[in-house]
């Protein structure tokens, strides 16, 4: 009887506590409760400082209408779920916009005025049946002055970055006057026809034009003037006027984004190297003009190329490509704070120059200690550059930022201004990289057109930084809080940890069995006279010797064939761990859970 008791009040207990869970979703599905808890660590669904402080500075009122086919999107559960997210963050912004927003949803039917209405914003349905109904998924903001912002289609796979999408649109709406920044640069990096964007390379400075006055200098001006934040990018052939200007722009207090390479990856641009002598002088700049190999942060290539016969890398390691990742990069500075990987390409080195200077020297991204340098000519095999690597220890900055004082490297300049200015007033605002190719747009993002609109699908912070460090130089750096919580690369620690102890030992081994491989090799063709493909005659003892020697190179080969093996061995543990941890442990714990706490209201509800 007791069991029968038991199990009914069991089974009651079970089936109260599913109804109230799916009573719980469904009245929160229909009333749209703006309620959670963020575990995220870098809080993706939490406003930002950025989104409350444009928020509270709207000057002007404006309307923001949410386009949204509710009807016909019943059986698209992916878009019912995101439209709730939208209107419960544009809800949340009208409340803290205290009034100067005013909030509208329009439902388009087919064949409707509102269809025709939102059609010519450029708002796009796409079609749902063989009728031609649309499902329109977007939005249209306008303010007093006739300026309008559109959403022809809310993606989806895009949520993470909804909050800095929506908080863009009202920024743009409400700023009336844009920074100026001047770009001197001999590299193409703008459409030629305006109206024709290139949507390649650079598209990182055509996005940035939609919040600041973008103005090509002039590779040959001899003054700077009017602009908020001078841009200086590969600056491969410049006359000495034209970096003295630099240089006194610098020490009048101006702002200065400055990008030098030693060698640009660029192949139909001629000049690879770049540098400002002079300015880094100025600035207590050491520039290393020649690319650093970094052993611990080198990129992984997926790669079938052979290494010798009957062996081959599976995965590649450009040691001159690295990736900077979050125990590299100075999480002190907001420009960088949150970052969790930029991708370098054949970067230089920037080291602090004297001691006793009065500049400030922060480092922004730096290297690790298993690093090397080497010329041009020299980073063109990948292959050899392995088998050659031998780490020096030296650790290089890649991108520093320069305050305090500075005194002109000028002085002796015979066509010098007659302002001229022998030592800086104000503190310093620079920031130098040692690579220009990292922000060329193959190299962290991939840019492709969704619905007549483009699309940006990140694959590290190249671009977040940049405009971190953008925002911060012209004063509107409410944006770098919504950049850097939305960074589009998440590592995993452990495993980074993991290939990096790997690769330092496989780097290691191969080369140690590399040297051997070849030294067996050279013995064998010693031994045969260097008549390697002809009959020699060799006497008994010779050929013993040299069957040795090729059951040497047989073995060697062998064990380099088993380094590379066990290059990711660790990682593929750790990988299948986590996957039983996914598919069998998180389920169990689940029904253990339905069934245990069900049990145990029962249980106190029968002892009281």
């Amino acid at each position: 009887m007791n069991n029968f008791i038991i199990k009914k009040y069991f089974l009651i207990s079970l089936v109260c506590t599913i109804l109230i869970f799916l009573s719980f979703n469904f009245i929160i599905n229909k009333i749209n409760f703006n309620i959670g808890i963020d575990f995220t660590s870098t809080k993706t669904f939490t406003l930002s400082k950025g989104t409350k402080n444009v928020l509270s500075n709207i000057e002007e009122p404006l309307k923001i209408e949410f386009i949204y086919s509710r009807s016909l999107s019943k059986n698209i559960p992916i878009i019912q779920n995101y439209a709730n997210q939208i209107e419960g963050l544009i809800s949340r912004y009208v409340g803290l916009a205290k009034g100067k927003i005013e909030f509208q949803i329009i439902e388009p039917e087919p064949y409707s005025d509102e269809e025709d209405y939102v059609e010519r914003f450029g708002v796009q349905g796409f079609p749902v049946d063989q009728e031609g109904s649309n499902v329109y998924f977007g939005l249209i903001a306008t303010n007093t002055t006739d300026d309008t912002e559109i959403i022809p289609f809310f993606d989806p796979s895009k949520a993470g970055s909804l909050e800095k999408q929506l908080t863009d649109i009202v920024y743009k709406l409400n700023r009336v006057e844009k920074p100026k920044i001047g770009i001197l640069t001999q590299v193409e990096t703008q459409s030629p026809n305006p109206n024709i964007p290139l949507q390649g390379e650079y598209i990182l400075f055509e996005q940035l034009g939609n919040y600041y006055e973008i103005e090509y200098l002039s590779p040959t001006a001899e003054i700077f003037e009017n602009i908020d934040l001078l841009v200086v990018y590969h600056p491969a052939e410049i006359s000495d006027i034209t970096e003295y200007a630099i240089e006194q722009f610098i020490l009048r207090g101006g702002k200065t984004l400055i990008f030098v390479d030693p060698y640009f990856e660029k192949d139909d641009y001629t000049d690879k190297s770049s540098t400002l002598d002079n300015v880094l002088k100025t600035l207590n700049i050491n520039y290393i003009d020649r690319v650093i190999l970094d052993g611990a942060q080198a990129t992984r290539l997926q790669t079938q190329q052979n290494i010798s016969d009957n062996t081959s890398l599976q995965t590649l390691l450009k040691l001159n490509w690295p990736e900077v990742r979050t125990d590299f990069i100075n999480q002190q500075e907001d420009i960088s704070n949150g970052l969790s990987l930029i991708r370098l390409i054949s970067p230089g080195g920037l080291m602090k120059l004297e001691d006793e200077s009065k500049t400030t020297y922060t480092s922004v991204l730096s290297s690790s200690e298993l690093t090397m340098d080497l010329s041009i000519q020299e980073v063109q095999d990948p292959i050899e550059i392995i088998n050659n690597f031998n780490p020096t220890g030296i650790i290089y900055d890649f991108a520093v930022k320069v305050g305090g004082t500075a005194l002109s490297n000028f002085e002796n300049f015979e066509n010098k201004y007659s302002n001229h200015i022998s030592q800086s007033q104000d503190d310093l605002n620079v920031i130098v990289f040692s690579d220009a190719d990292f922000i060329r747009s193959p190299y962290w993002a991939r840019v492709q057109k969704f619905l007549g609109s483009t699309v940006i699908e990140e694959s590290s912070d190249n671009g977040t930084i940049v405009s971190n460090i953008m925002d911060v130089m012209t004063g509107f750096d409410d944006f770098i809080d919504l950049r850097n919580k939305e960074t589009p690369f998440r590592p995993f620690t452990v495993v980074q940890k993991l290939q990096a102890e790997a690769e330092k030992q496989y780097l290691g081994q191969e080369q140690e069995l590399q040297e051997k491989l070849d030294l067996t090799l050279q013995e064998i063709k010693n031994l045969s006279g260097g008549r390697v493909n002809e009959n020699v005659q060799l006497s008994e003892s010779q050929m013993e010797e040299l069957a040795a020697f090729q059951f040497e190179v047989e073995r060697t080969r062998k064990e380099l064939r088993e380094v590379r093996r066990n290059l990711n061995k660790d990682i593929d543990a750790l990988s299948n761990k986590i996957n039983v941890l996914n598919t069998f442990l998180i389920p169990i714990l689940l029904i253990i859970l339905m069934f245990f706490v069900p049990y145990q209201l029962g249980i106190r509800k029968r002892k009281s």
